[in-house]
């Protein structure tokens, strides 16, 4: 038999390499997200350091001007 392949015809091939790309970007996705969220608790941690700091400075500040 000669003439286009079955899986060429049907587009069974092309099917499967979309879902093979479907896949490929869902899991890179995924592991983007991960890395979002580690970064985003990262920030919250030293905004919470931040916050502590200026706190610790304005007790500070308060006791000397007494």
């Amino acid at each position: 038999m000669s003439g286009i392949p079955l899986g060429e015809w049907s587009g069974s091939s092309a099917t499967r390499e979309l879902h093979e790309t479907i896949k490929q970007f869902t899991e890179s996705s995924d592991k983007q997200a991960q890395a979002m969220i580690k970064l985003t608790w990262a920030i919250l941690l030293l905004t919470a350091l931040m916050f502590g700091g200026l706190i610790v400075q304005i007790g500070l500040a308060m006791s000397h001007s007494r």
